[in-house]
């Protein structure tokens, strides 16, 4: 642009020095008439005009070159583009290719070149070294002799200011418009995200620490005004949780009402089996009595395991948690399941203090200690002793039930303390199993605020055994 300019200001000199040389007589009509240009690009407030003789000496001058920059009012879009273009500059600094020669006092130049018959520019320098003004001087020639010259000095804000200012007005509106969009991409964004974490605090806020649903479901209908994807979403979920609310408490209700409703039919059917066993006296009964006989007590045994886990993590709802001394309350445990159960080969070692406090329910860690027990005499090879080591580790009570026998397939790890959930293939009471025992652990150690996990081992205590360690950690206090 500042090429084309100055290539446009030397065509504008040499036009006026052609008029002067042809056609002298219109230049001084002009110069009667007080109007000595008519050029329509030329702007004689921040421009001068003069004509130099052959001697050096200045005949003519017109216009005005002020010292100071007459602003003339731009709009705000202007504005607003010269203010982002100037801030560009600070950050990353720029500088005009300047094609021609600069100096401070570039007048000499100019006469001395135009005088010798050449058209020659120059920019005006300011002390700190941007330009003020490019000037351009060529030679009046009158029938073939060179007269003197013409010179013509432009400012630069009029060199292109009309072209800068649309330019500036473009980079303006530019700005405004992506600010605009800026704004309401980050506002949408925000909502979004907003809305999102909202539905994740709703949901978390269903579910209890034990995984289950509770009867806080959150509200469907908070920010239907969007009628986006995420409010679909939201509502899906909704609905997916209603869902799933109602079917874990047909899934609770099942038991009891199983137990309700079948234990008359069973009743009745202990006491036929009963009268018929009466009926038939003798040393060889009917074999297909005691058949239905083990039928019948493995029924009654299913129904109470499916109440046992319901009955407990009911309980532990309504339970109130106490402090109680666990280091005694576990040797008296320990000592009196090695004199119930002479089969189960237990060794034991409870190094936990007396006056070391869990708070909770101590009938439910016995509960607890049933269930690991009895799974680890289930799963027992019988070549070494169930293993049973009580002790404290930092802030915790950390009990160690380890058994040796077959090992956990990969991955059952925490599997296994999910309801439903068997891996049985020794049974010694021969009993049908719901896989609920290791369950009921994961709900009494929750109750306890604590932590249980289970794992393959090769070797404990220095000693090489291949089985399975079972550990509860139960926070404490003194």
């Amino acid at each position: 642009m500042l090429n084309n300019q100055a290539i446009v200001q030397e065509q504008t000199v040499e036009n006026l020095a052609l008029i002067l040389e042809n056609r002298t007589d219109l230049w001084a009509l002009q110069i009667q008439s007080g109007k000595p240009t008519r050029l329509s690009h030329l702007n004689l407030t921040n421009s001068v005009l003069w004509v130099v003789n052959e001697n050096r000496q200045t005949t003519y001058v017109v216009g005005q070159l002020p010292n100071q920059e007459k602003q003339k009012p731009v709009g705000v879009f202007t504005t607003i583009g010269k203010v982002l273009i100037k801030t560009l500059a600070t950050f990353l600094p720029y500088s005009l290719p300047y094609p021609y020669p600069q100096s401070l006092t570039p007048e000499s130049n100019l006469i001395t070149n135009s005088l010798n018959g050449q058209t020659f520019q120059q920019y005006r320098m300011d002390k700190t070294g941007q330009p003020i003004s490019l000037m351009s001087a060529t030679p009046l020639i009158i029938k073939g002799r060179i007269i003197g010259a013409i010179v013509l000095e432009q400012r630069m804000e009029t060199l292109f200011s009309h072209n800068l200012n649309y330019f500036y007005r473009l980079i303006g509106i530019g700005a405004i418009i992506f600010l605009i969009v800026l704004i309401g991409a980050l506002m949408h964004t925000a909502s979004l995200s907003n809305r999102i974490i909202r539905l994740d605090n709703d949901v978390k806020r269903t579910f209890n620490s034990q995984g289950r649903i509770t009867d806080l479901v959150f509200q469907d209908t908070i920010s239907r005004f969007y009628q986006d994807e995420l409010s679909d979403l939201r509502h899906h979920i909704h609905e997916m949780l209603k869902q799933l609310g109602a079917y874990e408490r047909y899934l609770k209700q099942l038991p009891k009402t199983l137990r309700h409703e079948i234990h008359n039919p069973l009743n009745r059917l202990s006491m036929a089996l009963s009268l018929l066993e009466n009926e038939n006296p003798g040393p060889n009964p009917n074999p297909q009595l005691d058949y239905a006989q083990h039928a019948l007590a493995q029924l009654k045994q299913l129904i109470s395991s499916l109440s046992e886990a319901t009955s407990i993590e009911d309980s532990l709802q309504s339970q109130t948690p106490e402090d109680f001394p666990i280091g005694l309350m576990l040797e008296h445990y320990l000592e009196n399941t090695t004199k119930l159960h002479t089969n189960w080969q237990i060794d034991y070692s409870c190094q936990i203090p007396h006056d070391v406090l869990v708070c909770g329910d101590g009938f439910m860690i016995e509960q607890l200690m049933d269930k690991l027990l009895s799974n680890a005499a289930d799963f027992s090879d019988k070549k070494m002793p169930i293993m049973i080591r009580c002790k404290m580790i930092d802030s915790m009570i950390q009990i160690n039930v380890v058994n040796s026998g077959p090992a956990l397939p990969k991955g059952l790890e925490l599997q296994v303390f999910d309801g439903m959930t068997s891996i049985r293939t020794l049974n010694q009471d021969n009993q049908t199993h719901l896989g609920l025992g290791l369950y009921i652990v994961k709900l009494i150690t929750d109750f306890h605020k604590g932590n249980v996990y289970a794992e393959n081992i090769n070797s404990f205590e220095q000693r090489a055994i291949k089985g399975v360690k079972f550990t509860i950690e139960l926070p404490f206090h003194v």
